[in-house]
C-alpha cells in the first residue's frame, strides 16, 4: 500500500477516491443521501473562499483504496485542520485508515496546527444500525467526541395542509407588521447581501458547538460572492428566505435549503438563525415554512429534506419535530490537540 497527494489534474484517482466514498456510504450510512458526484469532483476545482484542502490516496496495486482530505482554514482558525478519511469497507482492519490519519497529522503539524477535528457516524436511539468502529478508531488515537449532531429527516409533504396553514398563519400574526419576508433562489439580492453578511458571521457565536475548538469567523461581501460561485460549479443551489426589519432594512432571520442539481430528491436544510434582538416573534419558524413552501414549488422533484442539529439545541428541536422531522443517525464530531 502506497499513500500518493492527488489534485485536480488526475482524474483517474478522483473516480477511485469518489467510489471509495460511495462504498463506504453504502455500507456505513446506507439510509442517507447518496454522495453526488458532481459536487464531490468540484471540491477539486473550486476551493471555499478562506479554505485550503490537499488530497491524498491510499492504493493497493493501482486501485484507490482508500482517501484523505486534510482543509486548513487561511483567514480565521488558524489554529485548526479539519480532515475527512475513507477506506474501502472491503480494506479495513489492515492498517489503510491509520497510516492515513498519521498523514493527516504529520500534514497539520508541518502547517502549524494545534488542534484537528473530523467525523464519525454514531447510532441514535429509534434509528437503524450504525456501525461505530469510526468513533472507536478515533478515541484509540487520541480524538474525544466535542459535540454530538442528530441527523433529521422529513418528507416535505410531512405536514397536513390545513395544519401548515395554521402554523404558517399563527408566525405570520406573531411576527406582525415590523418584519418583510423575502425569499429567492441562488444568488443574493444585491440589496440583502452586505446583511446577510451580519448574519453569516453571527452563525458560530449562536449555534452550540459544544467542546469544539473553533472561532467565530467574519464575513463579507467578497466571501459570500465567492461561496455562491462554489455552489454554482457544485451544481448546488441554494433556497432562501429571510425576515428583514422594516425599520433598519436587516436581515433578522435566516434559513437556507440545498438542493442537488438533478435527480436528486433530498435536499438539505442548512442554517435557520434568529437575531437573539428578534427572538420571540416565530421568526425561525416563519422562514423555515415559507422555505419549506419556495423548495416544494420550484423543485417538486425534491421528496425529502434533511437536517441536522447539536443534541442540545432543544429550541431548533422542538421546530424540527412540529414540522416532521424524524430522527436518523447522529455525527459525533471529534478533536484532538497536536503536540509541538
Amino acid at each position: 500500500m502506497q499513500i500518493t497527494e492527488f489534485d485536480a489534474s488526475d482524474p483517474d484517482r478522483i473516480a477511485g477516491a469518489f467510489d471509495v466514498l460511495t462504498a463506504a456510504h453504502a455500507a456505513d450510512t446506507p439510509e442517507n443521501p447518496v454522495p453526488v458526484r458532481r459536487f464531490f469532483e468540484t471540491t477539486f476545482t473550486h476551493q471555499w473562499p478562506g479554505r485550503a484542502r490537499r488530497w491524498f490516496a491510499a492504493e493497493e496495486e493501482g486501485r484507490v483504496v482508500g482517501h484523505l482530505s486534510v482543509t486548513f482554514h487561511l483567514d480565521s482558525n488558524p489554529h485548526l485542520a479539519q480532515f475527512r478519511l475513507h477506506v474501502h469497507p472491503d480494506h479495513r482492519k489492515r492498517g489503510i485508515g491509520s497510516a492515513l490519519l498519521d498523514q493527516a497529522v504529520e500534514l497539520s503539524r508541518e502547517e502549524g496546527r494545534t488542534t484537528l477535528n473530523t467525523e464519525a457516524p454514531l447510532f441514535w436511539e429509534g434509528g437503524p444500525v450504525r456501525s461505530e468502529a469510526g468513533a472507536r478508531f478515533l478515541e484509540k488515537r487520541g480524538f474525544s467526541r466535542a459535540l454530538t449532531s442528530v441527523n433529521r429527516r422529513c418528507a416535505v409533504d410531512a405536514i397536513e395542509p390545513s395544519e401548515e396553514d395554521r402554523m404558517f398563519a399563527e408566525a405570520l400574526d406573531a411576527a406582525g407588521d415590523a418584519y418583510e419576508l423575502r425569499q429567492w433562489i441562488g444568488r443574493t439580492p444585491d440589496d440583502l447581501v452586505v446583511s446577510l453578511c451580519r448574519m453569516d458571521t453571527m452563525i458560530l457565536s449562536e449555534v452550540p458547538l459544544g467542546e469544539l475548538d473553533v472561532e467565530p469567523e467574519e464575513s463579507d461581501v467578497e466571501k459570500i460572492r465567492a461561496a455562491e460561485a462554489v455552489n454554482e460549479a457544485e451544481g448546488l443551489i441554494m433556497v432562501d428566505s429571510v425576515a428583514v426589519d422594516k425599520a433598519t432594512g436587516e436581515i433578522v432571520a435566516w434559513s437556507g435549503i440545498g438542493v442537488d442539481e438533478g435527480p436528486y430528491t433530498a435536499a438539505h436544510q442548512g442554517i435557520t438563525i434568529v437575531d437573539p434582538a428578534h427572538r420571540g416573534h416565530r421568526l425561525g419558524l416563519l422562514t423555515k415554512l415559507a422555505n419549506l413552501r419556495q423548495l416544494r414549488e420550484r423543485f417538486p422533484n425534491v421528496r425529502t429534506i434533511w437536517t441536522d442539529n447539536a443534541d442540545v439545541n432543544a429550541h431548533m428541536i422542538a421546530i424540527n419535530v412540529a414540522l416532521g422531522y424524524e430522527t436518523v443517525d447522529a455525527v459525533g464530531e471529534y478533536q484532538r490537540k497536536l503536540e509541538a
